[in-house]
């Protein structure tokens, strides 16, 4: 399990935005954004068809 990035409350505006954009970024890629859908890994015996699937799942995550 990942540690969720803590929110930043600096009393300084645009760090703290810069702080949650980077948050949800990376609590996007990671899975850790609320009702982000678990990724469990492939069998060893998986299609190509479910390893091309699976890549897109990733991708998806990762570029949006």
């Amino acid at each position: 399990m990942k540690v969720a990035v803590p929110s930043l409350n600096t009393g300084n505006a645009e760090i703290d935005r810069f702080g949650e954009a980077a948050k949800q970024n990376l609590d996007r890629m990671t899975g850790q954004q609320k009702n982000a859908a678990k990724l469990s890994p492939l069998p060893s015996t998986a299609s190509t068809a479910e390893q091309i699937a699976r890549l897109n799942a990733l991708l998806e995550r990762l570029q949006g």
